[in-house]
């Protein structure tokens, strides 16, 4: 699988609630994002598979598609997340790691 990179990352997981959103939406969502950055990214998360284009909805006067995490998308977040994990995990024991992540859990 091809690594994702930040931005990737970032739109993908603002899709990964499950609620279809358009790409105002996802600007609106992420920190620093610009229309034509996301634009770019759903293009290629779409070549990939990652994301797929669910329904039009109106977004002022303009009909806009709206964006919806695909699985295979789900799954490419997982393995990078599991590729970021493996390059710390000599520094991180894996009993840790999931302290931490239940712990997150625990905080929404």
């Amino acid at each position: 699988m091809k690594k994702l990179n930040n931005r990737q990352v970032e739109i993908m997981s603002i899709l990964a609630d499950g609620t279809p959103k358009t790409s105002s939406q996802i600007v609106r969502s992420g920190k620093g994002l610009t229309q034509s950055t996301v634009q770019a990214v759903l293009r290629q998360a779409m070549a990939a598979g990652y994301v797929e284009a669910v329904g039009v909805t109106h977004s002022g006067n303009v009909l806009s598609r709206t964006f919806e995490l695909t699985e295979a998308g789900r799954n490419a977040l997982l393995e990078d997340f599991v590729d970021h994990y493996r390059r710390i995990s000599a520094a991180i024991p894996l009993q840790d790691a999931i302290a931490a992540l239940q712990a997150l859990e625990g905080e929404a």
